[in-house]
């Protein structure tokens, strides 16, 4: 089934670190999409073969699309250098290389070790490779696709994403969610982010002796 995507959506996210140490364990990956405004539901609307069910999930996608943006808005004030320059990103329909955690245990007093961590995820953009590396207060968490997605699992690609602050931290803390073509929702709660690309060329590609 071919895809039908609307334009690409501006993404944000932001940037101070602070001392926060990290604690909670890992969970189990949750079966509902935590997307807010790009769900997968209204992206399997807009890609309707019923031309009246594809045109009213396209109006619901004008309206997903400014009450985004007014969300946007709202952070603004909160939203360090690193994070504005990656809005400045087109990431729809990189491809998706790989997502890797790193986790590493601080030594601590307290009976709940603490940790450090820092999210690495890969993408492949024309002949750039983008690294988008996070630093976590929280462990990374996956969404299943729904039951019955109709596009392709094979080489996921980045459709859409959303940033929020995550409640009760008053700009400390946000999260970064991502829709994927594969049905799947990654959920990324990160203090700061940094970028990195570099070209694609045959020397690039050439592999060491």
């Amino acid at each position: 089934m071919q895809v039908r995507t609307p334009f690409p959506i501006i993404n944000l996210i932001l940037d101070h670190l602070t001392d926060i140490r990290f604690m909670r364990p890992p969970i189990e990956k949750p079966s509902e999409s935590p997307m807010q405004f790009f769900t997968p539901e209204l992206f399997v609307r807009f890609n309707s073969p019923d031309e009246a069910q594809a045109n009213q999930a396209d109006e619901d996608w004008e309206a997903a699309v400014a009450n985004y943006r007014r969300h946007l808005e709202g952070l603004e004030d909160r939203m360090p250098s690193q994070v504005k320059r990656l809005t400045e990103l087109s990431l729809h329909d990189t491809e998706l290389l790989g997502m890797n955690e790193d986790v590493e245990p601080l030594p601590s007093s307290q009976l709940e070790p603490f940790w450090f961590a820092i999210a690495i995820v890969s993408l492949k953009r024309d002949n750039e490779l983008l690294s988008l590396i996070y630093v976590l207060w929280d462990r990374l968490r996956e969404f299943a696709a729904p039951e019955r997605w109709p596009f392709s699992d094979r080489r996921p690609h980045w459709l859409y994403d959303e940033i929020h602050q995550a409640p009760g931290h008053e700009g400390a803390r946000f999260v970064h969610r991502v829709l994927l073509s594969d049905g799947r929702v990654f959920e990324i709660p990160f203090l700061t982010v940094l970028t990195q690309t570099v070209a694609l060329t045959a020397h690039t590609l050439q592999p060491s002796a």
